[in-house]
């Protein structure tokens, strides 16, 4: 498996992680927790990371079965893993909930998502060239 697909989801990481450090200040004048930032923006890379290779994976196997499969199995498991991560982080912090970090991660989870769409027509496209 070529590594130069999972790149891009790096390349964001990295860059929202600089953003919350170096403008740390900046986003707590705004209300924006930078701690809650890092996490969410961690958690969501790790699980876009797997649910890259599976996508991958899948759409590697000859098997059309096992490429749905692992796509339905990797959206399932960043949609409900994700919610769940959310829930748990409500329900602990109950009323000091930083709403704003919260959805600057629900755009994140779209940049994400989108970034590994982008790739899997990358692999769709390239698999279509060499035949």
């Amino acid at each position: 498996m070529n590594r130069k697909y999972f790149i891009p989801l790096l390349g964001l990481f990295i860059a929202v992680i600089s953003f919350a450090n170096l403008f740390r200040n900046f986003l707590e004048q705004k209300g924006i927790d930078a701690d809650v930032l890092i996490i969410g923006n961690s958690l969501i890379f790790l699980v876009s990371l797997v649910s890259l290779y599976f996508h991958i994976k899948g759409f590697l196997h000859k098997n059309v079965q096992v490429f749905l499969r692992s796509v339905y199995g990797s959206m399932m498991l960043k949609m409900f893993g994700l919610a769940a991560v959310a829930a748990i982080y409500i329900l602990v912090v109950k009323k000091g909930v930083n709403k704003p970090a919260l959805f600057i991660c629900m755009g994140l989870y779209i940049f994400y998502t989108a970034l590994e769409m982008v790739q899997v027509f990358k692999l769709l496209k390239e698999k279509k060239n060499n035949g």
